[in-house]
């Protein structure tokens, strides 16, 4: 199912579970759950999946993907009140992010681990900012991905667009 937005590359998604180091009594989070393809990643370290997504047919195929998961449909500054600690965090929809991410961090176990991964150079700047200003500030990182395409009987590469990732630990 294609959804508006970008979907997150199968490599970047590899990283963030890296980086998550999701355990088996971890409830995680995806915010800006779009396709369900990075709760189901995390569905195999731990099956306390919730997602938020302000599209209908985002939660619909998140469901679909990993049934045994709890996925909401609205924003997430007015959800998140009503989850449960959160203690690993993948943001992949930012929409309006200054306003949930101060109540993320309330929900936010000690230890809680938060991945952002985020297209654009403005956003990545400004979670980073918010990461240092509430002292969770780990890392951030640009991940290129370029995958290979016949030209003229041999290969060549063509580049996909690079990824901000910016990591938290609370």
């Amino acid at each position: 199912m294609k959804l508006p937005g970008t979907a997150t590359q199968e490599e970047n998604i590899y990283i963030a579970m890296g980086k998550l180091n999701i355990h088996p009594d971890h409830v995680f989070l995806d915010i800006g759950c779009g396709s369900g393809a990075v709760s189901l990643a995390a569905s195999r370290f731990t099956n306390r999946i919730y997602g938020l997504d302000v599209r209908a047919e985002a939660v619909a195929a998140s469901r679909t993907r990993v049934p045994k998961g709890c996925f909401f449909l609205g924003e997430a500054g007015e959800l998140l009140d009503d989850l449960p600690a959160i203690d690993r965090c993948f943001i992949g929809g930012t929409r309006k992010i200054a306003e949930f991410f101060p109540r993320l961090l309330k929900k936010a176990s000690p230890g809680c681990i938060i991945v952002a991964d985020l297209a654009r150079m403005g956003i990545a700047a400004q979670v980073a900012a918010m990461m240092k200003e509430a002292g969770i500030f780990q890392e951030l990182i640009q991940i290129h991905i370029s995958r290979g395409y016949d030209l003229a009987g041999d290969m060549a590469l063509k580049p996909v667009n690079p990824i901000f990732m910016v990591i938290g630990k609370c």
